[in-house]
């Protein structure tokens, strides 16, 4: 995880690129963009919500479950398909996902019901668990071995980045858009069809090919490095649970506290931490991945006191303050933490390294969303967003304790 910047430039006898070479970086960017749409429809429902709630008249329970399920079909898929890209090839999968992701927008547009709604939710999550890990791996693969930063750059501002655009797009369309509850889908169906323009145009690198098996083989954490490993894992776990825990918290404390009732100012508001969280990753992407851990790690602890200090006061600057801070925390801890996974996986089992990586993020995102929202109806908001942030703290020190383990220990070998 101490590589720096000068281990990632590009050799000065690679200053002309081959033919091949720019056809690669073409295909690059278009897996990139394919990548960053896929994670976009994953989260265009989520300004939407009230809107179907008032139509179908269905509890807040039902939203909390309509989350679940979409989670719940991304952890399974990357427990039991986290290898497919592996054996299968890495083009037949990203086409499986794309698949899925128009599947679940149909189901979104007919949508009578709130049980048409879980449909599209489960084959979102398919997509998405389908997308992550073998997107994440043929990215890496497309690069030389010098360019690994900017893979795992890439690969996470894709994420962000099409996390981040699902609301507030949805938010637009919903505000000042007619029908919004399916132009925003029927719009994301074109772009879609884009997306699988741009996929044959990105070549295959996997090979040999074989059937996939669709079984649990295990998490896939690489004996060397496991600590490294677990360390990034947790902290992935950590920041994907506090985006999961602020985009839980964005609807009621915007519309309730602030009775601000826009759907775009709440999709708005939710895309300001993806946002900062991709423009941090740009900014740190040439630093060590050890430093850009630790320091998202030290701000994830500000973010949390921010975020919880605002609610038990009801106040707006503090939640803002909160979403800047955790955007750059998250942007740190995601950027570098999957940095270290690429750098650990191997080279033959990187789809299977890479799953059980997003394994522990969908986990984290799962859990506050699901947790607060049960704990919330015994206790109160407040009460139950404060124990799940002292958690979150919890597991932020010991992730930062597990790093300053492994530097101490590089250090001590090196002497």
């Amino acid at each position: 995880m101490n590589h720096t910047a000068a281990d990632t430039r590009r050799p000065r006898a690679m200053a002309v690129a081959s033919p091949g070479a720019t056809r690669r970086r073409v295909a690059f960017w278009l897996l990139a963009s394919v990548f960053a749409a896929a994670m976009l429809g994953t989260t265009l429902p989520t300004p939407l919500y009230v809107i179907y709630q008032a139509q179908w008249h269905f509890s807040a329970a039902m939203v909390t479950v309509i989350f679940a399920v979409y989670a719940a079909a991304v952890l399974v898929t990357l427990l039991l398909a986290g290898r497919s890209s592996d054996q299968a090839g890495r083009k037949s999968v990203l086409a499986a996902a794309l698949g899925a992701s128009a599947l679940s927008t149909v189901a979104f547009i007919v949508a009578p019901d709130e049980g048409v709604l879980l449909v599209g939710r489960i084959l979102s999550g398919l997509s998405a668990g389908l997308m992550t890990g073998t997107a994440t791996a043929a990215l890496t693969e497309l690069v030389p071995a010098w360019a690994g930063r900017r893979s795992s750059l890439a690969a996470t501002a894709a994420n962000m980045g099409g996390l981040g655009l699902g609301p507030l797009i949805a938010g637009l369309f919903a505000q000042y858009a007619p029908h919004p509850t399916t132009l925003v889908f029927e719009i994301y169906l074109a772009v879609l069809a884009a997306a699988g323009l741009c996929l044959l145009f990105v070549p295959e690198t996997v090979s040999p090919r074989r059937r996939p098996t669709l079984r649990f083989a295990g998490l896939g954490i690489p004996e060397q490095g496991r600590g490294q490993f677990i360390a990034a894992a947790v902290a992935a776990f950590a920041a994907f649970a506090l985006l999961g825990l602020f985009s839980s918290l964005v609807p009621g404390f915007v519309g309730g506290v602030l009775h601000q009732k826009s759907h775009a100012i709440q999709g708005a508001v939710v895309f300001g931490m993806f946002a900062v969280g991709t423009v941090t990753q740009v900014a740190l992407s040439r630093f060590s991945s050890r430093r850009v851990v630790l320091a998202g790690l030290g701000l994830f602890l500000v973010a949390l006191a921010l975020i919880v200090a605002a609610l038990a006061q009801a106040g707006m600057a503090l939640f803002l303050a909160g979403t800047v801070v955790g955007g750059v925390a998250v942007g740190a801890i995601f950027l570098g933490s999957l940095a270290t996974v690429n750098r650990l996986a191997p080279p033959e089992r990187r789809g299977h390294a890479v799953s059980a990586f997003f394994v522990a993020c969908y986990a984290g995102l799962i859990i506050p969303v699901v947790g607060v929202g049960a704990l919330a109806g015994f206790t109160g908001t407040f009460p139950a967003v404060l124990a799940f942030s002292l958690l979150l703290a919890v597991l932020c020190l010991f992730s930062l304790a597990r790093i300053v383990t492994v530097i101490a220990s590089d250090r001590a070998a090196s002497r």
